[in-house]
């Protein structure tokens, strides 16, 4: 009996290791990925930088999206601004990531279709431009920059996350086909 406790512990033991350091190297790549990002302005930024916290949402879960796009930003933010009044407002926009992929992943029943997909992340891109509309009205407040070009770039804004999210669906659905073959997870091999 002790054999059959001691196995199963050792897979526990390896399965953690395993998500932990995918979540390490996700979180490397959101670092990454935020920081070759191209600027438009002080408001505009395309990036791949949502992708990691995407796969991470939809092979483990919405805790380790969140921590993956929370930590990658907070490390994101210190290498480009370093610890600031409102660093913490900026990690937030990634956690809603996670939070609504993961929802709405497990309300379409964890089905991997691509229109099921982009529609996902269209709605998570949305709410992400919604609260990143926050954060930057809040810092605008706090460092005494104009809000107006606010709502000037929020048009802009708004249209560059839902071409990120259909580019996203693009990159993303391969990405997930080639990773089931791999990961021996019961979350993402139950919408197959």
């Amino acid at each position: 009996m002790s054999d059959f406790s001691n196995s199963k512990t050792k897979f526990n033991s390896r399965f953690t290791t395993q998500r932990l350091c995918t979540d390490a190297v996700l979180i490397a790549l959101v670092v990454i990925f935020d920081l070759i990002s191209i600027k438009i302005g002080n408001d505009i930024k395309i990036t791949f930088g949502g992708l990691p916290i995407i796969l991470c949402t939809l092979l483990y879960g919405i805790a380790d999206g969140a921590i993956v796009g929370m930590a990658g930003a907070f490390i994101g933010q210190l290498f480009t601004y370093g610890l600031t009044a409102t660093t913490v407002l900026w990690i937030i926009p990634s956690g809603v990531r996670a939070l609504v992929i993961g929802l709405l992943f497990i309300a379409f029943k964890k089905s991997t279709n691509p229109v099921t997909l982009t529609l996902c992340m269209i709605i998570s891109s949305i709410a992400v431009t919604l609260v990143n509309t926050g954060v930057i009205y809040a810092d605008s407040l706090v460092y005494h920059y104009p809000h107006g070009i606010v709502l000037i770039t929020t048009v802009f804004r708004f249209i560059s996350g839902i071409v990120s999210a259909i580019v996203y669906s693009a990159i993303i659905c391969p990405i997930l086909y080639a990773v089931k073959k791999y990961v021996k997870n019961d979350r993402l091999n139950a919408g197959a």
